[in-house]
């Protein structure tokens, strides 16, 4: 009987010793160990989509361990997090750090990418200020001419030409005020604009449809007929081609 109650307090020593040891593995002793934590800590709230208390717990890592390792990439995922979080200003700032303090980083080309995508989330309506809009376009460009064999390039080039169309509506839409309004120099400047400067937008068609009537209906035939001739080289299956030689066809 005695050897079976030494026995059990053996084994109760040895789960306590067991328990002990476990709690100890678990339980970070290193500055190494402590950050690794925290890191994997952010990770899992970034994948429960919980954006802002990943980015603040991001932004505890750079603080603390601002010569880790995992400080550039703590800072990357910040701006990244705020990104997703529509809280465009303060992604922007860890962008703006993770430049400057990191310029040879491998991961460098996706902060460009990323301060263009900031950009154009803040894109407003076409009749709205087009701040945000030209900025954006600005950006792309910087990805796409500093990075020219980054992953981010074609999605630049899709997000310009997104830009584009946008910047071309607002300059269209005066264009036609200005010609439904008479003003003839206003709206021929306007839309030689748009070819001049948008020309890969969807606008390009009509801008060149638009030039046809206007001259048409100054009597200025042989510019009508030139812009016809234009828009049929260009586009020969358009309908604003279709239109313009409607106008044009009986001209002699």
């Amino acid at each position: 009987m005695k050897y079976f109650k030494n026995n059990i307090i053996i084994f109760l020593i040895f789960l306590l010793f067991v328990n002990c040891t476990d709690r100890k593995f678990l339980t970070p002793e290193t500055e190494g160990e402590k950050l690794q934590i925290l890191y994997s800590n952010a990770m899992e709230l970034v994948k429960d989509r919980d954006f802002v208390d990943a980015a603040i717990l991001f932004e505890d890592i750079e603080r603390q361990y601002p010569y880790s390792k995992w400080s550039n990439q703590a800072q990357l995922m910040t701006s990244f997090c705020y990104y997703k979080s529509q809280m465009y200003d303060e992604s922007l700032d860890a962008i703006e750090r993770f430049i400057a303090l990191y310029p040879g980083s491998e991961k460098v080309s996706y902060a460009y990418y990323l301060r263009a995508l900031n950009y154009f989330e803040q894109i407003n309506d076409v009749e709205r200020d087009q701040t945000m809009t030209l900025r954006s376009r600005k950006a792309f460009n910087e990805v796409i001419n500093k990075f020219p064999n980054s992953e981010f390039v074609e999605d630049a080039k899709n997000k310009i030409d997104i830009i584009e169309d946008r910047l071309a509506a607002k300059e269209i839409e005066i264009a036609r005020y200005y010609q439904f309004s008479h003003q003839w120099i206003s709206a021929i400047n306007r839309y030689n604009y748009i070819l001049e400067n948008h020309d890969t937008s969807v606008y390009t068609e009509e801008s060149l449809f638009r030039l046809v009537e206007i001259y048409y209906s100054l009597g200025l035939y042989e510019e009508a007929i030139r812009y016809t001739s234009t828009l049929g080289y260009n586009f020969p299956e358009s309908d604003w081609y279709k239109k313009s030689y409607e106008l044009v066809k009986d001209i002699s």
